[in-house]
């Protein structure tokens, strides 16, 4: 008898934490999405044309880059800040350390000698799944492709 109440139990308790983990998922896209959206129903201008996120690769003084730019949400452009300043995007720099880096720029990527950029969009980098939300992503690495000094600089490095 105690058995099946301990089981009647730990599944209430399962039930509930799938529950919640439902809930606080749905409210992380409706604040990004919101924070986007704020963006462009406010009509601040952006002077930001890039997302640069550095980090160091080696003692040696190398870095590793992505750089973000070509912000679009459902067709329509969209400053790289509104994108900054959600988790996904470096949390408004809060996300910074000594070690790793995010910030905007008013440069472009390719203006920061990334050399190459392709489209990139995916369920999770969108603030809602249904959204259109997209965006073009360059790398840089010491093998490869060098990350240009402008490119660190731009990220506070």
């Amino acid at each position: 008898m105690k058995l099946n109440q301990m089981n009647r139990l730990l599944f209430m308790v399962f039930v509930l934490f799938l529950l919640g983990n439902c809930q606080s998922k749905e409210q992380n896209r409706d604040e990004i999405s919101s924070l986007v959206i704020n963006n462009l129903l406010n009509n601040v201008p952006d002077r930001n044309k890039s997302l640069v996120v550095m980090e160091v690769a080696d003692l040696g003084g190398s870095y590793t880059g992505t750089c973000y730019d070509t912000f679009q949400l459902n067709g329509g452009n969209i400053g790289s800040t509104a994108y900054f300043n959600t988790p996904p995007g470096g949390a408004g720099g809060t996300l910074n350390t000594e070690v790793k880096k995010y910030a905007v720029s008013t440069s472009s990527c390719s203006d920061l000698g990334f050399a190459s950029g392709t489209n990139f969009g995916s369920t999770s980098q969108r603030p809602n799944p249904n959204d259109l939300f997209t965006f073009k992503m360059f790398t840089c690495d010491p093998n490869n492709n060098p990350c240009a000094k402008s490119a660190i600089k731009a990220a506070g490095f």
